[in-house]
């Protein structure tokens, strides 16, 4: 009888756990580039409200800095033992290679399901496109230019230059009362590639930028001697906060701050590191125009999600981003990171600085995703090393150009 007893009340224990069997949560994994607190707490907070409106699926998340995580991804991608369900990635050629090594997945069904042909304009999805196929969801985009002390400015009786010599003119008024006009830390070698971007842009165009950037151009083609002609220019008026090569980016900001510098050339990813107290105090320009036959084109680097080819969940993985491309979610987010959003139903922020963006974006003739995200990688590090080589020793533009030009024809 007592056998008897304990066999069913075994088999009753077996019955009991059923429910819970059956409730097991599906599994979602997130690896996320961070570069910033608000960023880290954004997609944390993005993160739990996806959590709470799928109760069904627990999720794993992994936030790494910036430059660990760029040096890592491809590592990931191809990798039999790391496994994520979602990475952060950038749009442009950074995610063509992948593509192009079937490391991510396509989300044609996600995006057709999603009806985001009628929320994402045909910029933006062209951008995560490629032979035909989607393979990213845009989250973020922000603009590139000018930002500087106004109380700086007025104090000097300075007003926000709209073309080079104006410029020019900026940058001697302030050298004159002992302010650096330019900060810039070239210990993040991208911080220069923004400087030839912009060069390049405003005295060549877009369409000859965008072939330079597919290896169709030389680097020792005139043209491209003339944009080092214009920022040897800069360098020779000694605008250039020194010593540029012992700083990183966010090293530059405090020089802003204490208006011991005047201007500084970089993205509004920026934004979240500005004190609060002097947040009303930053001001915002355009890249000033060089040639006036030209019209405005803007640097606007978009940030993406993707699922990889070799995730485990991909389907938790498309209902992660379908939450992820809601107007509301891209609103709530970018507003707190002062960023942009993808999702033309998103409203706008307010902050005069995302305004700014709004307002020049709308305005370019056409945008590029930025010089290490427009080319590959085995022709960006290089081109950036040569960027900063040309920083420290401009007397040798010339050499530096022609050892540029064997990198792009081994290359392309």
């Amino acid at each position: 009888m007592y056998k008897l007893t304990k066999i069913l009340l075994s088999i009753g224990c077996i019955f009991c756990l059923l429910p819970t069997i059956g409730a097991a949560k599906e599994s979602l994994k997130i690896t996320l580039m961070v570069s910033s607190a608000d960023q880290r707490s954004t997609f944390f907070n993005k993160i739990k409200e996806f959590e709470k409106e799928h109760p069904e699926i627990e999720v794993t998340r992994k936030e790494i800095g910036q430059e660990a995580y760029k040096a890592a991804i491809e590592g990931w991608l191809h990798s039999k033992k790391f496994h994520s369900d979602v990475l952060f990635w950038f749009a442009g050629a950074k995610l063509d290679e992948f593509v192009s090594k079937e490391w991510v997945e396509p989300i044609d069904d996600i995006w057709k399901k999603q009806n985001w042909d009628e929320e994402f304009s045909k910029t933006f999805k062209t951008a995560v496109t490629t032979h035909d196929k989607t393979y990213g969801l845009p989250i973020s985009y922000y603009q590139w230019g000018f930002y500087y002390r106004k109380s700086i400015f007025r104090q000097h009786n300075l007003r926000p230059p709209q073309n080079w010599k104006e410029f020019i003119q900026v940058g001697e008024s302030l050298k004159a009362n002992n302010i650096a006009p330019i900060a810039l830390g070239t210990k993040d070698p991208w911080a220069a590639a923004g400087w030839f971007d912009y060069l390049n842009l405003r005295i060549n165009g877009l369409a000859f930028h965008q072939s330079l950037m597919k290896g169709k151009v030389s680097y020792t083609d005139p043209r491209i001697k003339e944009v080092f002609r214009y920022w040897k220019e800069l360098l020779d008026h000694q605008f250039f906060l020194e010593p540029h090569n012992k700083l990183d980016w966010r090293s530059t900001l405090p020089y802003i701050y204490r208006g011991k510098a005047g201007m500084l050339l970089m993205g509004n990813f920026l934004v979240p590191q500005l004190p609060k107290s002097i947040r009303d105090d930053i001001g915002f320009f355009r890249f000033p125009q060089i040639k006036s036959d030209l019209p405005y084109y803007e640097e606007a680097p978009m940030d993406i999600l993707i699922i990889p080819h070799n995730a485990r969940n991909k389907k938790t993985a498309k209902q992660f981003l379908a939450f992820m491309g809601r107007a509301d979610i891209q609103c709530a987010m970018n507003n707190q990171m002062g960023m942009i959003s993808p999702n033309q139903a998103a409203e706008k922020g307010k902050n005069q600085l995302i305004q700014a963006g709004y307002k020049i974006l709308e305005e370019a003739a056409g945008i590029t995703h930025f010089y290490d995200r427009d080319t590959p990688s085995d022709m960006s590090a290089p081109g950036m090393e040569a960027m900063i080589q040309f920083l420290n020793q401009p007397m040798s533009t010339e050499e530096i150009l022609e050892k540029l030009d064997k990198v792009r024809k081994q290359v392309f």
